[in-house]
């Protein structure tokens, strides 16, 4: 008898903390993507980095890795890492990535917004990873910015990232 009541308690309990965790995960999301969405249509920070012909912003605290090269760049900040790839051959208001993302995830996505201006197209896009984790994938035109996060850190990585994203300048 004092098992029933101790699952009556308990399952109440485990209820309210799984939707506390959703809420701040959604939370998190909705100001990331539209901090995102305000950056995206913002102006573009001017580059502080090169690798090879490519310039972009670096955030503070974020370092590029050795192995980076024009196409595909490593970045990383204290806990995570942030690959960016660079289609040279995609104009500004390509939807390579995101038709990309449809084809192949479609399912998985949990949150995703696009955002066109002056004939630019992005877009930013939230997926599992494994528990408490979340790919993010932002995007704008020829380049793309995904990473790990963790859900606490979900609005703050899309809004450095699409900072990176709209800085990204390739010499030709």
């Amino acid at each position: 008898m004092n098992r029933s009541w101790l699952r009556v308690l308990i399952a109440p309990l485990v209820m309210i903390s799984l939707v506390g965790c959703s809420a701040s995960v959604e939370n998190q999301t909705e100001d990331g993507i539209q901090e995102a969405k305000e950056v995206f249509q913002g102006e573009s920070i001017k580059p502080n980095e090169q690798v090879e012909s490519v310039q972009f912003y670096v955030p503070g605290g974020f370092a590029i890795k050795e192995e980076s090269d024009e196409s595909n760049i490593v970045l990383s900040d204290d806990q995570d890492s942030f690959v960016l790839f660079i289609n040279p051959n995609e104009k500004e208001d390509s939807q390579l990535f995101y038709d990309l993302l449809l084809a192949e995830k479609k399912d998985m996505i949990l949150a995703e917004q696009t955002f066109e201006q002056n004939g630019r197209f992005g877009f930013v896009a939230l997926l599992p990873s494994g528990e408490d984790h979340y790919e993010i994938i932002v995007s704008s035109g020829g380049y793309k910015l995904s990473t790990i996060s963790d859900e606490n850190k979900i609005a703050d990585d899309m809004q450095q990232m699409m900072e990176i994203i709209r800085s990204v300048k390739v010499e030709k």
